[in-house]
């Protein structure tokens, strides 16, 4: 059950993290939100459809742990809407809390 909530987290934030651009207007910093966004919408079919297993749940928690700690320490001095950054943060959380207790489950 926890797998499947953050493969779905991962692919709705993925596609947040690679249509930002469009939203928020074309900037150097949302620009850099498309390959995130991309790598974040792989994890999560390959999450979603237990590809790879627990390997790609470690992965995936990696990524989602080191993107939301990014995101965290430099949130003042991205061009991205605050509120849009806070969520990215927010969401971050909760798939590495949903992979941890899939792992863990």
């Amino acid at each position: 059950m926890y797998t499947g909530i953050a493969g779905g987290l991962l692919v709705f934030t993925g596609i947040w993290h690679a249509t930002e651009w469009m939203m928020d207007g074309r900037r150097r910093d949302t620009w850099a939100l498309v390959p995130v966004g991309l790598v974040y919408l792989a994890l999560g079919y390959m999450v979603a459809t237990s590809i790879g297993g627990a390997a790609t749940q470690i992965i995936a928690l990696i990524a989602v742990t080191a993107g939301g700690t990014i995101a965290f320490k430099r949130r003042d001095q991205f061009e991205i809407r605050k509120w849009v950054t806070w969520s990215f943060i927010l969401i971050d959380m909760l798939i590495a809390l949903s992979l941890i207790l899939g792992l863990l489950g």
